[in-house]
């Protein structure tokens, strides 16, 4: 990962066209420090790296909207908190990779940026862990051999027990072709809305997700593989979907108190589109 300060902003905005696009594939996430933006800043970053998704296609993540007005056209952000999103609320959140079974362009960016922050030291802190194929070299030598003998099966998380689709274990970057292990939320006992309904070795469906739960602790023994985010106000993270699992830490809070994020799903798009954009 990468942490980026500017003395302003604004100054992001001098970078080139495709500079930031870049530097993302290199360094797969981006800390942006003390970004104190109008929305309709924050709205154009997301032009810097990709295609932002529109107002309908958030409609795919059942996910809240708001369309902000910019000389750039009309781009949409999606307003989130602990209030917001009743679901999820104060809860920890355990590893997964967002907008996995979507047929065109899954795993997008993600980019957060935070606008209200209580009670930051301790709460809500996010971790992330390295799966992309820089993690193949810790799997243990019975781990290696499995690889090309898994399938995963997914279903959908906003609607568990639909859209059921059989993946291989290994799945490839549309852009930089880097492979990386296709882990995420999983279905356990008392647990039936993760992303991984079922998991399939040697073609053989298997009486639970163990293997993509000890495939996860084992890459958490390595401190390497692992980063943890605790979030100043107005930091602005942007990550790669396809090379991370993530998870975050509950919410500590007073009654009321709200940690409130604008976030924007963005597309990966090859260098000639990019320059379309």
């Amino acid at each position: 990962a990468t942490k980026i300060e500017f003395d302003n902003p604004l100054d992001f905005f001098k970078q080139p066209h495709g500079f930031w696009r870049d530097l993302i594939y290199e360094r797969k996430l981006l800390i942006f420090k003390k970004m104190k933006f109008a929305k309709e800043d924050y709205a154009k970053f997301s032009l810097h790296f990709g295609k932002p998704w529109t107002n309908e296609e958030y409609s795919y993540s059942r996910e809240k909207r708001e369309d902000v007005i910019t000389d750039a056209g009309i781009i949409t952000l999606s307003p989130f908190s602990n209030i917001i999103s009743k679901r999820i609320n104060i809860l920890p959140m355990s590893y997964h990779a967002d907008i996995p079974n979507r047929e065109i362009n899954p795993f997008p960016f993600r980019s957060l940026w935070i606008t209200k922050n209580p009670n930051p030291e301790i709460s809500g802190i996010t971790g992330f862990l390295n799966i992309s194929q820089e993690a193949f070299q810790y799997l243990t030598k019975e781990q290696t051999e499995l690889l090309n003998n898994v399938k995963i099966i997914q279903q959908s998380w906003y609607k568990p027990g639909t859209n059921y689709q059989e993946f291989d274990f290994i799945k490839v970057h549309p852009i930089t072709c880097e492979s990386s292990l296709r882990l995420n939320a999983y279905c356990k006992l008392g647990y039936q809305d993760g992303w991984i309904k079922h998991v399939k070795i040697n073609n053989e469906l298997q009486g639970d997700c163990q293997l993509v739960e000890t495939f996860i602790n084992h890459l958490l023994q390595f401190q390497e593989l692992q980063y943890f985010h605790t979030w100043d106000t107005f930091d602005i993270m942007i990550y790669d979907n396809y090379q991370f699992i993530h998870n975050r830490t509950k919410l500590i809070f007073e009654p009321g108190e709200e940690r409130h994020f604008y976030r924007m799903n963005i597309d990966h798009v090859n260098s000639l589109e990019f320059r379309t954009i």
